[in-house]
């Protein structure tokens, strides 16, 4: 196989529940290091991470030697609840297992947006953390801005979910993939539980592992503050938080999905990742 090449093949797992949940799997010609489990955000799916055309951070970084399992959430017809929450308890642990089956070895966890914040809740909850070797999370966070999500806006937010039979983000210009109202529903409980209760801050600080966040400057949807705030909570002692922007000397201020696909991301993001995970290959 050529360097240049990457090879990807599908797979479906089955939950408890009777959902069924695709994950591709993403391999180079060059092979040792650890794998990296690949979450989306809202309204996106596995084309965020790598493209029909071979093309994202996942074929990136298997080209440099770490495969990848890129996980998609689950969507209306699935089989089970179609809810963040689900996918949350009972479909990443199972992502966990076939790790362990396929590479017999810990992985490390990325997500961006509330892909992140999942990757994040995952590990202090429902995963088996000696297993994870550490977080990347790009513009993840739910506790600043996100109107939509939060009340009274997300009273509308839910109704028209609940209406359509699903949120229509496609329509209003937020991503390729509408979600459905289940997902929205935990989503924007999420956003208001997380913010007027304890729980969920307060379950993160059982995460211990090394974790890199990396937020856009020019980022309007998941803004800087509440990014930093969301890795405040971890007890890692190993946490790397960077604002990427101008004036901290990146070629622009990174947008929501700028700060994974867009060309200057490429040059000067994927290498800072790359680099950081290096670093953290344990020992053999």
């Amino acid at each position: 196989m050529d360097d240049a090449v990457v090879q990807t093949h599908e797979e479906a797992l089955s939950a408890g529940d009777g959902a069924r949940v695709r994950v591709t799997h993403v391999r180079g010609a060059r092979t040792g290091h650890p794998p990296v489990v690949y979450l989306p955000g809202m309204f996106t799916a596995r084309n965020f991470w790598i493209s029909a055309t071979g093309i994202g951070l996942a074929a990136y970084l298997a080209q440099q030697g770490f495969p990848g399992l890129v996980v998609e959430r689950r969507r209306t017809g699935c089989g089970g609840r179609p809810g963040l929450e689900d996918h949350l308890t009972q479909d990443l642990p199972l992502v966990q297992d076939l790790v362990e089956r396929t590479w017999k070895r810990p992985a490390f966890w990325m997500g961006h947006s509330f892909g992140g914040v999942l990757a994040a809740r995952a590990t202090a909850d429902c995963l088996d953390q000696s297993r994870v070797l550490g977080l990347v999370l790009f513009a993840a966070q739910f506790e600043v801005g996100k109107r939509g999500l939060h009340p009274p806006v997300s009273w509308l937010t839910n109704l028209v979910s609940r209406s359509l039979g699903r949120f229509p983000a496609r329509r209003l210009g937020l991503g390729p993939m509408d979600e459905p109202p289940e997902a929205m529903e935990d989503a924007v409980r999420q956003v208001t539980e997380g913010r007027r209760k304890p729980d969920i801050r307060e379950s993160l600080r059982r995460v211990e592992v090394p974790v890199l966040a990396i937020s856009g400057l020019g980022d309007r949807v998941d803004p800087t503050e509440g990014c930093e705030r969301l890795i405040s909570h971890f007890s890692s002692t190993d946490k790397r938080f960077l604002a990427a922007g101008r004036k901290t000397g990146f070629l622009e201020d990174y947008d929501h999905p700028g700060i994974v696909v867009s060309k200057p991301a490429q040059q000067e993001i994927w290498p800072l990742v790359l680099d950081w995970l290096i670093h953290r290959i344990p020992a053999n």
